[in-house]
């Protein structure tokens, strides 16, 4: 679904991503982590064609992402850590006004992945940040991307709404979704991920499963973690 090879980004003269590399099956579901400026926002915003790489290249659903970012983004759904939102607007409305055609099956669907169907009459403004959360990853499924990359969509989520995402995390991947996220919380990522890239200062320090049974350097997916990106 995804491939990029050698990535790399710099603003100004510092370089905050040297030669990353990925290979994203279709289905599958990738968690980056890296302390704060190891380059996970750089890396996620060039995924999602926000952001344009230096050099290096990027295949979405085996579309050339750099030279035809417009044809990419047909395949792609992008979530930023902020709440893109109208706080006035009902839930219903807010799906309903990212939509290209009115479509009310497609609004069902995202409906009950979102976990909102007793909310949709309320007003954005009334609604907790876990539920926030949720219909803003709902307002990217509304145009049924198969690709969704979500910047630190469980940030500022009590455990119970992690929990619920997590859910919709999950319902996603059965239903052929490709997800790609950043998150610092343990049990999502163990419940959630087939494959785990870790950043340390703009550059992949770890890419492979989450099992780190034989691993020489950590016993534990936590202990890797750190390992890998301290």
């Amino acid at each position: 679904m995804l491939v990029a090879q050698g990535l790399r980004k710099s603003y100004g003269k510092i370089e905050y991503l040297k030669g990353v590399s990925l290979d994203v099956p279709q289905g599958s579901c990738l968690a980056i982590v890296g302390e704060n400026g190891a380059g996970k926002t750089t890396l996620l915003k060039i995924l999602a064609t926000a952001s344009k790489p230096d050099s290096g290249s990027l295949f979405v659903g085996g579309v050339d992402a750099i030279a035809h970012p417009k044809s990419a983004r047909k395949i792609l759904g992008y979530v930023p850590q902020g709440i893109a939102l109208m706080q006035e607007l009902t839930v219903k409305d807010n799906l309903y006004y990212w939509m290209k055609t009115k479509d009310k099956k497609v609004y069902e669907r995202v409906l009950d992945l979102i976990d909102l169907k007793g909310a949709e009459k309320k007003k954005v403004k009334k609604l907790s940040g876990g539920m926030k959360r949720r219909l803003n990853i709902g307002a990217s499924l509304v145009l049924s991307p198969r690709l969704l990359i979500m910047d630190e969509p469980l940030a500022g989520v009590d455990v119970a709404n992690r929990r619920k995402l997590a859910q919709s995390f999950s319902r996603m991947k059965q239903e052929g979704i490709t997800l790609i996220f950043t998150s610092h919380y343990l049990e999502e990522l163990h419940v959630l991920a087939d494959c785990l890239l870790a950043l340390r200062d703009g550059q992949c320090s770890y890419y492979g499963d989450l099992n780190f049974a034989e691993d020489a350097h950590a016993g534990s997916l936590s202990s890797a973690i750190s390992y890998y990106t301290s």
